[in-house]
């Protein structure tokens, strides 16, 4: 499973979601987390940060739920 979190620079909520990212799928060996800049995907009409996508599918924008997201990202 592929995660991809575009962010942007200078950008409170990236660096929030970043973390929280890093900190939820660090012993998950089976999940690659790729970090972006928004700037590459502009042109697919990406404009908000911090944009996260779950096998490129948008999953969210903005803050993360984490509860949620665990939810999504379990198998089964």
């Amino acid at each position: 499973m592929d995660v991809t979190l575009f962010i942007t620079e200078n950008c409170s909520s990236c660096q929030r979601v970043e973390s929280q990212l890093k900190k939820i799928l660090k012993n998950k060996n089976k999940i690659n987390l790729l970090i972006e800049d928004i700037k590459i995907v502009r042109s697919l009409g990406i404009v908000i940060a911090p944009a996260l996508f779950i096998d490129d599918e948008l999953y969210s924008y903005g803050d993360l739920d984490e509860d949620k997201f665990l939810e999504q990202i379990s198998p089964g």
